[in-house]
């Protein structure tokens, strides 16, 4: 009897250590996670759908004056019917002009442009994009959003992080968009309250989901997708336009 009482004595602190060295570890567990997400990987974003295959995705019209231009995927329209200037310019994915699967991509976008404007602002954009370098995060314009000369874009290691520019109306583009730091385009979305403009030879990145239309000068370049709700998208001499 006193030898089984003993080893009841011996075992009754291993309870609470046990349960203590549980608890450690789950707050390691914890801290490790909180630690990941204050490391800067940006926001969750939402997906873009069916809307992931287009190039291009448009409203009322889509163009090409040409005679040079690229669209390396698909090309949609909807509810309108216009597409022209192709294939004087050339498109690699399919065309879908007021049919089922251009609707479907059309509401995968209007979800996803909205989700966008709904993402709570981490950062007031007081200035001009040009010459700034951007962490992973919301950045937001209750007006109009310029780009002139070059923005950097520092994923800080992180391959999955994630640039959300919220432009309350217009995006004026006359530079250039250069990542850095594992960042890459299909993670960058440029949420525009209005109209996008990419000017003359722009080097562009990341997706534009527009509420009105998208426009390219010459030479203008955009990797990443040109997703216009309810107006054009047009392009004129010497486009690209490819999936990130």
């Amino acid at each position: 009897m006193l030898a089984f009482l003993s080893r009841i004595t011996r075992l009754v602190p291993v309870i609470p250590v046990a349960a203590l060295l549980f608890a450690a570890c789950g707050d390691s567990s914890t801290r490790r996670a909180d630690s990941s997400t204050s490391l800067g990987g940006g926001p969750a974003v939402p997906s873009l759908g069916s809307a992931q295959t287009y190039g291009v995705l448009a409203g009322t019209a889509v163009s090409c004056a040409g005679p040079v231009g690229t669209v390396s995927a698909d090309v949609g329209l909807s509810p309108g019917s216009a597409i022209t200037g192709f294939p004087t310019c050339t498109i690699s994915g399919a065309q879908h002009a007021a049919d089922p699967t251009a609707l479907a991509a059309q509401g995968a976008l209007t979800v996803a442009y909205l989700a966008l404007k709904g993402l709570p602002c981490g950062t007031t954009i007081s200035a001009d994009l040009g010459g700034t370098t951007l962490a992973p995060g919301v950045y937001c314009s209750a007006s109009s959003v310029g780009l002139t000369g070059a923005v950097t874009l520092d994923g800080q290691g992180h391959s999955d992080a994630t640039f959300v520019i919220q432009a309350g109306s217009a995006l004026t583009v006359a530079g250039s968009v250069v990542l850095i730091g594992g960042a890459q385009a299909k993670n960058v979305y440029w949420q525009v309250g209005s109209s996008a403009t990419l000017g003359t030879g722009s080097v562009m990145k990341g997706n534009i989901l527009a509420l009105t239309s998208i426009s390219f000068a010459s030479n203008a370049t955009l990797l990443g997708r040109a997703l216009a709700r309810n107006g054009a998208v047009s392009l004129v001499s010497n486009n690209s336009i490819t999936l990130p």
